[in-house]
């Protein structure tokens, strides 16, 4: 079983290339962003960029290991240990690496943006209409990410629903 497990996870990372590379870049960028933050001396920021680094790295293993588990019943070897049930499951989480990355992105990056601009309004603006422009688009950049995380569990929910076909 190891043997297919290897041979799954090869072949997750060669199709899925691009996802697993835009989750380690995402690490990455948010790990350094966290280094940087450490620097200045915020805490919280470099501790919410921790944690959205360690948040993407989860995300991209989770589907990492969801493709591998299926890769071989995709390739036609079966999997024996997998129900019918876990395999859909399975199945729907691999074949998204993509749209995961996507939109673990929107998400990640809209609320730290959001972060940013309620921050720096309260700590730099000085009018009213800075304080309002600020707020209106952290408002609207929160609910691009709310509106990307409904997408995704709406394609998972989809993809996992029996009514399918």
């Amino acid at each position: 079983m190891n043997q297919l497990w290897s041979l799954g996870a090869r072949y997750c990372l060669r199709q899925h290339a691009h996802a697993f590379i835009w989750f380690w870049c995402l690490v990455l960028a948010f790990g350094a962003a966290a280094a940087i933050e450490r620097r200045r001396g915020r805490n919280f920021g470099a501790a919410l960029f921790a944690l959205l680094a360690l948040l993407s790295a989860a995300l991209g293993l989770i589907v990492l290991f969801a493709c591998a588990a299926q890769a071989p019943y995709s390739m036609g070897l079966g999997t024996p240990l997998i129900s019918a049930t876990q395999l859909t499951r399975i199945t729907c989480l691999g074949q998204s690496a993509s749209t995961s990355a996507y939109l673990w992105t929107i998400a990640t990056v809209g609320c730290g943006i959001a972060l940013g601009l309620v921050s720096g309004s309260r700590r730099n603006a000085t009018s009213a209409a800075a304080h309002i422009f600020s707020y209106a688009g952290a408002a609207l950049l929160l609910l691009l990410a709310g509106v990307a995380g409904l997408v995704w569990f709406f394609d998972f929910s989809w993809c996992t629903s029996r009514r399918l076909f």
